[in-house]
């Protein structure tokens, strides 16, 4: 048997499958043997006629080697390709062509240098480090935090950087697996903590909502996959009580009063703006006017005639990147932005829910989820169906931070999708990086 699974997986080029398929094949062999024995075969016959009634290991093999081997999603390659450029489009009425093209168009190239750096980098090692790298993750932005530039309260570069946190919880998860109740109650506290620490570092009320939201979706997949145990129900019961409660809480004491939430009257002004529009249409509501003004005199193609885009303040015009390309190019341009992000997205969920491994499922869903959550988002803030806030859409916001954190997030998609076929039900993770063999000969 033996010489049979090293003849077969000599065959296959890539050796990171040839582990998951020797053992896969040892326990299809072990278990043929057994049911031979059982009909009253001797073993080493049983063996011996289990083995046979595989076949050609070496035209197995050479299967196999098609089959288990790294593949590129070039259309994810495509869309990011697309979509970057079409954002350095997007970004050049703003800010200008000259400093787009040795600006950002800079950031593009030192963007898709990390994407290549992620890819190649086998994504399994998150799922050894995770807890390591959440604590070195949080003393950085600690330091960032306190030596960091502050604009408005915040540090803009730290709103988009905190979203590595969620990969990252992909990796805690997949070390907590098979460890029932006490796992879940680990990753309850881990959310709880990486909320009130981006509270500190982020101080953007969204960001910690599309963080701790994709965390807890997270954790409830992992359940649902049976990675902390069989106890799925009572699991799934105790996540949705952490978090419901808090939340009926919350509701309840917002009905009495925004007050008690002691959030700073900015933030206030911004969310009853919102839904009190005409209250506040010569103050903290204005940008919704703008917005539906330039939405209603948009063209199909071409400039539109609105008269307010003058007013809008350039800080808010540098989220509003989407909309501004609408107001200079036409709809046709915003309505391919979204079909693109639209694209973008659902190559991302086929990813997810093509994979077998865990710790593939998992990473990948942080990534699809970041994007998914900040795509949504900033669109929604762009044509004023989402109160206005700081966003940080894929590819289509300018800065160095924005393009680091999506390219990670990318190159950790495409890293997955790679060895989807790689690696079997048993991960790669499991297995030791380091084997000593020990062998004693009769003299």
């Amino acid at each position: 048997m033996e010489e049979f699974i090293k003849t077969l997986t000599e065959q296959m080029r890539c050796i990171k499958a040839r582990e998951g398929v020797a053992r896969e094949l040892s326990n299809h062999i072990i278990d043929q043997t057994a049911a031979y024995e059982q009909s009253g075969m001797e073993h080493d016959k049983a063996v011996e006629k289990a083995v046979h009634e595989m076949g050609d290991p070496v035209a197995i093999g050479v299967l196999m080697d098609r089959i288990h081997r790294p593949q590129i999603d070039w259309r994810m390659i495509l869309l990011t390709l697309v979509l970057s450029i079409a954002g350095l489009f997007c970004m050049m009425p703003v800010y200008g062509v000259e400093q787009v093209l040795f600006g950002q168009g800079l950031f593009m190239l030192a963007g898709f240098a990390v994407i290549a750096v992620v890819y190649f980098i086998d994504y399994s090692i998150i799922g050894r480090i995770g807890a390591v790298a959440y604590i070195v993750m949080t003393i950085f932005f600690w330091i960032g935090r306190n030596h960091m530039r502050t604009i408005n309260g915040r540090i803009p570069a730290m709103s988009i950087l905190v979203y590595l946190y969620v990969p990252v919880f992909a990796g805690i998860l997949y070390q907590l697996r098979m460890r029932g109740y006490g796992a879940v109650i680990m990753g309850l506290v881990v959310i709880g903590i990486t909320c009130f620490a981006i509270t500190y570092f982020s101080a953007t009320l969204w960001v910690i909502v599309n963080i701790g939201f994709s965390m807890i979706v997270m954790l409830f997949a992992a359940i649902r996959k049976g990675m902390f145990g069989e106890n799925k129900k009572r699991m799934t019961t105790i996540v949705a009580a952490a978090v419901i409660l808090p939340m009926i809480v919350m509701v309840g004491r917002i009905s009495i009063g925004w007050r008690w939430l002691r959030w700073e009257s900015f933030r206030l002004m911004r969310l009853e703006a919102f839904f009190h529009r005409d209250q506040y249409r010569e103050g903290a509501g204005y940008i919704y006017n703008v917005i539906d003004d330039i939405l209603g005199n948009a063209k199909f193609v071409g400039t539109g005639s609105s008269k307010y885009v003058d007013q809008l303040d350039f800080a808010i015009i540098l989220d509003m990147t989407p909309l501004i390309s609408v107001y200079v190019y036409g709809m046709i341009v915003g309505i391919l932005l979204l079909v693109l992000l639209a694209a973008l997205v659902l190559r991302a969920v086929k990813i997810v829910y093509s994979q077998k491994n865990q710790l593939g499922f998992l990473v990948s869903m942080a990534c699809m989820l970041v994007i998914f959550l900040n795509g949504l988002e900033g669109i929604l803030v762009n044509v004023g169906l989402f109160p206005y806030t700081p966003v940080i859409i894929p590819f289509l916001t300018r800065g160095g931070s924005a393009t680091l954190v999506y390219a990670v997030l990318i190159g950790l998609l495409l890293g997955v999708h790679r060895y989807e076929k790689v690696y079997t039900d048993e991960t790669y993770a499991d297995q030791p990086r380091w084997r000593v063999s020990l062998k004693v000969e009769k003299r």
